[in-house]
């Protein structure tokens, strides 16, 4: 594509005319790029990188000092929006699907779908830029993000609700579900009774798709998901204590959380640990403490409690559990 038309597709301005006029791909990643191709990115070590590689423009937010005349400078007011109006532009000849699922079903299809059915895009611009601009002309993409999927293919597919049960559970636990599907039994899978439904729509539409999925792969998601500790707050396997920390990264999945808690386990006392900037307004009836530093969970009483519901990336409060830990138990050598 010619710089004149790709300014054209972003709202970009030239800053000089040098005697290339054309790139042959966008890279986003200055190691990455190759003779001919374009970079996309503002910093300044990364824009080095580039041109030392072959780049033939730069496409960037801020002023950086044109260290080569021979180069294409190219500024826009965003990159982000840059990449998204190539996406938008990209897409208008395509045959491809864009397909819209809550958090929860996007985690489940993550797990018990092939792969190589389709793509998942995260919540980062330039990883999606990559993954839809590389993907062949007819891939199904999967996304949980609706405010993305609107910037940049608005015809989305939403897939609706199904009232039509396929799972009959048989039995449960707080974190366990037994259910049949299809004449087949599934003994405690790794998934609360409290994601049945979302699983019940995720198997219709892999059913009505025709796509083959693997349910016994499914384990613990990112969401609702258990942290088994000691006393000591040293980490436990699975039902190896019976002090428990319940992680929960999406803030608008708590007031569920804390209502399937309360209803399978009347009698437990709960406590809700959220970060001191959240302004998540909770209306049930539970004991709220509010921490500047995840590294608080160690001041927690944990006979008082029989499950502390966090807000929280999983793997930052286990790793400020094991070192934690190590700070109470260094090495000898």
């Amino acid at each position: 594509m010619t710089f004149d038309n790709l300014c054209k597709i972003v709202d970009g301005e030239r800053l000089n005319l040098p005697s290339v006029n054309a790139y042959e791909k966008i890279e986003t990643k200055a190691h990455l790029i190759k003779q001919g191709d374009l970079f996309i990115g503002s910093a300044a070590e990364s824009i080095a990188v580039a041109i030392n590689n072959g780049a033939y423009a730069i496409l960037h937010e801020n002023n950086p000092t044109m260290i080569d005349e021979e180069v294409a400078w190219i500024k826009v007011d965003s990159t982000d929006e840059a990449l998204i109006k190539i996406l938008r532009f990209s897409l208008l000849k395509s045959d491809s699907l864009f397909f819209y699922f809550s958090t929860i079903e996007y985690a489940i299809l993550k797990q018990i779908v092939k792969k190589e059915h389709m793509i998942f895009l995260d919540e980062q611009v330039t990883t999606n830029f990559k993954k839809i601009l590389e993907a062949e002309n007819n891939s199904f993409f999967i996304s949980d993000n609706q405010d993305f999927l609107n910037r940049i293919y608005p015809e989305y597919i939403t897939y609706h609700d199904r009232e039509l049960p396929l799972i009959k559970l048989t039995h449960q636990t707080l974190f366990l579900s037994s259910f049949t599907y299809e004449d087949t039994h599934y003994e405690d899978i790794k998934l609360p009774a409290l994601f049945l439904p979302a699983l019940n729509r995720v198997l219709h539409y892999l059913k009505e798709s025709h796509l083959h999925f693997d349910i016994e792969k499914l384990t613990f998601l990112e969401h609702f998901k258990p942290l088994f500790v000691s006393n000591r707050l040293t980490i436990r396997p699975f039902g190896h204590s019976e002090h428990v920390f319940i992680v929960e990264p999406d803030p608008k999945l708590i007031s569920d959380s804390i209502h399937f808690i309360q209803t399978f386990a009347k009698w437990a006392e709960v406590l809700l640990f959220l970060p001191e900037e959240s302004t998540l307004n909770v209306e049930a009836k539970v004991l709220v403490h509010s921490y500047t530093n995840i590294s608080e969970v160690k001041d927690i009483e944990l006979d008082r409690f029989n499950f502390i519901l966090i807000l929280a990336n999983y793997n930052e409060l286990s790793t400020t559990l094991e070192n934690s830990h190590q700070e109470k138990n260094p090495s000898l050598f």
